[in-house]
């Protein structure tokens, strides 16, 4: 949500998936004019892909949130570098769970850095119940201990900040080497 019916507009929030939100008025073709249930009014997308609006209410969708951090992802392939322990965001030098943090962060969402604390934040989720937006955790070392995570991006491939090619990559989880050092996944969104 934003002050102004522009990107460019002051943050006042990120609204929670699900949220119910009145709409005042209809902007443009990109903005909607809002108040939340808590009185506050500002400016939020028009676009179907982040927001469901039926009339005078609107809700922020999860599918949503999870193409947004997919997106922003995956743009940055070919400008982020591998460095285990490393948080440099001003550099784009990221380790996998900085990276994961980096990302969900800029849509809104808190994450702890190091695979210890995010294999432990949301609620666990099966495989087969994996949803565009999960963690998905690794054990790369065959050592018992997870320590490598992606973001699932639906159809049976993750993104992540890998060490093999220093930099974003997109891989299979059902098939070769990852669907063999699978451990886990997290729901966060």
């Amino acid at each position: 949500m934003r002050t102004e019916p522009s990107l460019s507009g002051e943050r006042i929030r990120m609204l929670k998936t699900g949220e119910s939100i009145h709409v005042i008025s209809k902007v443009n073709a990109y903005w909607l004019k809002v108040r939340t249930q808590q009185g506050r009014t500002g400016y939020v997308s028009a676009n179907a892909d982040y927001t469901n609006y039926s009339g005078g209410k609107s809700s922020v969708s999860s599918s949503s949130k999870a193409d947004r951090i997919i997106e922003l992802a995956m743009s940055y392939r070919g400008r982020v570098s591998y460095d285990f322990g490393t948080r440099n965001p001003d550099r784009l030098i990221f380790d996998c769970s900085s990276f994961t943090q980096f990302i969900y962060g800029k849509a809104g969402v808190d994450l702890k850095w190091g695979t210890k604390d995010q294999k432990r934040q949301g609620f666990a989720v099966s495989k087969k119940n994996l949803r565009k937006g999960d963690l998905v955790f690794f054990d790369t070392n065959n050592n018992g201990s997870i320590n490598h995570v992606g973001i699932y991006m639906g159809g049976g491939k993750f993104i992540h900040n890998a060490p093999s090619v220093d930099g974003i990559a997109i891989n299979e989880i059902n098939s070769g080497w990852w669907s063999k050092h699978y451990v886990s996944a997290r729901r966060v969104l």
